[in-house]
């Protein structure tokens, strides 16, 4: 599922690539462990890999190194940095596999797991202090 390829951008930036041996470690369901839940075993374990979640016809990847996550993206959706990190975060249900290996590439997130769990939560109470029906939005938190 995932292979060892470097992709360079055009500002010569590099994206996070895993490399070595990749094996899959652990899946779930979303509503059994959330993805908060996920990512603070990963910064307290300092672990690395890709960690792939599926909600629906929705799919996300987070690249993880060393426990923070470097790279976020949703298939279909625009967005760098943290935003796909508080998308993903707003899933109740879904899927997801945790696929151990090394993972180099600059770090496009720049936030603690901590400080992105903190903003989420914000935004989710941001949205049901307007009134949006979480499943509207994206799901619940």
């Amino acid at each position: 599922m995932v292979g060892a390829m470097a992709i360079r951008t055009a500002r010569d930036r590099q994206v996070p690539r895993v490399t070595g041996e990749t094996r899959s470690v652990l899946r779930g369901e979303l509503d059994n462990v959330g993805l908060p839940t996920l990512l603070t075993i990963l910064e307290m374990e300092r672990r690395s890999g890709m960690l792939i979640v599926q909600r629906g016809r929705q799919f996300g990847r987070l690249w993880v190194r060393q426990g923070r996550v470097i790279r976020a993206r949703v298939e279909g959706r625009r967005g760098t940095g943290a935003e796909p990190v508080y998308q993903m975060l707003a899933w109740a249900d879904g899927q997801f596999e945790l696929w151990q290996a090394c993972v180099d590439g600059d770090d496009e997130v720049d936030a603690c797991t901590t400080l992105l769990l903190m903003e989420a939560a914000r935004r989710a109470d941001e949205r049901r202090g307007e009134g949006a029906s979480p499943s509207v939005t994206d799901g619940a938190w």
